[in-house]
């Protein structure tokens, strides 16, 4: 069975679900609410495209300059648990980074898709982990307790200056946070260029406390 230092993760399909169509709600204009799925279809698309092109150096130094400010950002995180991801379509690997929290006193884990149209669930993750094959191809630990994370790291398609994510269009994370409730601080994480005008946030949007991008903390 691979451990969390030698699993490769093919690409996840979280990007065909639909949101309003997986349990989320329904915006009350529905020409509207088709209108922007289709604008953040074809965003989502130019976003990934040109994150792909980059050198992998590019994206690798931007991942080293996140991690730094993530830890300016969050501080002593002892006692914290603390979720980000396995990265897929070229996203930004901090993956050292969250590593290094169990280190530090904190509890590092990552999310599963245990059932389509639910909330995540969290494990513990670290060195010698035992992982699996998720339910959409993702690395996730194979067995441990179920966690609730006092920070979620969210990767970020696109970004908007009222700190709502572009994400892949599944739900999923909306879900989860919405789950969890306001003790849970969601963070999301991606490249500088990926900032947009706009997403056209709808009702099951939910902002996040800060988008960190290798520029520096964006703050609401």
């Amino acid at each position: 069975m691979p451990t969390s230092g030698s699993f490769a993760s093919p690409p996840c399909f979280l990007h065909e679900l639909d949101a309003e169509a997986d349990g989320l709600p329904a915006a009350s204009d529905p020409v509207q609410a088709r209108d922007v799925a289709r604008w953040r279809k074809a965003e989502r698309e130019r976003l990934l495209s040109e994150r792909a092109a980059l050198p992998v150096a590019t994206r690798e130094a931007a991942a080293r300059a996140i991690a730094a400010h993530l830890d300016a950002l969050l501080g002593d995180v002892t006692g914290k648990t603390i979720s980000a991801y396995w990265p897929i379509k070229s996203e930004l690997d901090l993956r050292p980074w969250l590593m290094s929290l169990n280190e530090r006193g904190a509890t590092a884990c990552l999310p599963l898709v245990v059932e389509k149209s639910a909330p995540l669930r969290f494990r513990a993750w670290g060195a010698g982990t035992p992982m699996e094959r998720g339910i959409w191809n993702i690395a996730v630990p194979a067995s441990g307790d179920w966690l609730v994370p006092d920070i979620l790291i969210a990767p970020v398609v696109g970004h908007d200056a009222g700190l709502y994510r572009l994400g892949y269009g599944g739900g999923y994370f909306d879900r989860t946070l919405a789950a969890i409730g306001a003790s849970a601080t969601a963070i999301g994480i991606g490249l500088a260029s990926s900032r947009v005008a706009t997403i056209f946030p709808q009702s099951h949007d939910v902002a996040m406390r800060a988008i960190v991008t290798e520029d520096g903390i964006l703050r609401g």
